[in-house]
């Protein structure tokens, strides 16, 4: 399992992430964790996986550089999640996805944007987390079909596609606005 994102604050969820992780593990599961990514949070959650015994199966590999590195990661991951207590639209998830990778995460912000509901779980619930990783890892059929739904989504975000729609939408903006005008 890998999870990219910032540790300065604790709002991706890594914590959750950490001891759904921990509850797979204590059920039997050899479940692995890499995280990716760097803040002041990092020695706490290092301290939280130590106190849960999980030093040897969860790798804090810091900030890494953008391509290569952290396509590497993804490559040798069979799951990307990202239980975040809030988010925008989060641009790792979208590299994880177009790495055709099957991502699990949370419902929060633009989470549901782009993944299935099957694939979701609320903010905060490790014990749910846990289960859908534990679910979803168990059935090769559904990470397949998660990869395969996940790279079709994330082509929906390659620049030209978004070029055209921003320009579209600023061409909308800007009719209404001459409308608008012309009424006053």
């Amino acid at each position: 399992i890998v999870t990219v994102g910032s540790l300065s604050q604790m709002y991706k969820g890594t914590d959750v992430l950490i001891d759904a992780v921990s509850t797979m593990r204590t059920r039997g599961a050899d479940a692995h964790l890499t995280i990716v990514g760097d803040g002041k949070h990092r020695p706490e959650l290092e301290l939280r996986a130590k106190r849960l015994g999980m030093e040897r199966c969860v790798r804090f590999l810091g900030q890494l550089p953008p391509g290569g590195p952290i396509r590497k990661e993804l490559d040798a991951a069979d799951l990307f999640v990202l239980p975040s207590r809030t988010e925008g639209l989060p641009r790792a998830m979208i590299e994880a996805m177009a790495s055709a990778l099957p991502c699990i995460g949370s419902t929060a912000g633009g989470i549901p944007e782009l993944l299935h509901g099957d694939d979701m779980v609320a903010p905060g619930d490790a014990a749910s987390l846990a289960e859908r990783i534990r679910e979803v890892l168990a059935s090769a059929a559904r990470l397949s079909a998660m990869s395969a739904r996940n790279l079709a989504k994330a082509r929906e975000f390659q620049a030209d596609i978004l070029q055209t729609r921003r320009r579209v939408f600023h061409e909308y903006l800007r009719d209404k606005t001459a409308e608008w005008f012309k009424t006053r």
